[in-house]
């Protein structure tokens, strides 16, 4: 799994059909934030996306948030870096 730069803007995606959503799974496997607009997008077929988003960041321990009406932000998990200091057991 590749991972985006740290600070990259997110990708905006505007589905309009649920056979869309492939595009927002991709970029948020890579690590990438994904602002997803439903603005344009039919009801019933945001209610699923909406669905789709919230499991895909379940499953990959992201976050989800509403930022405006029919507009979301995804939130990949946050890189973990464990530092190994070769000087600690000096102290």
């Amino acid at each position: 799994m590749s991972t985006a730069p740290v600070g990259a803007e997110p990708s905006t995606v505007r589905p309009r059909r649920f056979d869309q959503a492939q595009e927002l799974a991709d970029k948020f496997k890579d690590g990438q934030a994904v602002i997803l607009n439903l603005e344009s997008t039919e009801r019933d077929v945001a209610r699923r996306l909406i669905d789709f988003a919230s499991g895909i960041c379940y499953a990959l321990d992201g976050s989800m948030e509403k930022v405006a009406t029919g507009v979301y932000l995804l939130k990949p998990a946050p890189l973990r870096i464990h530092r190994y200091d070769e000087y600690e057991g000096d102290r």
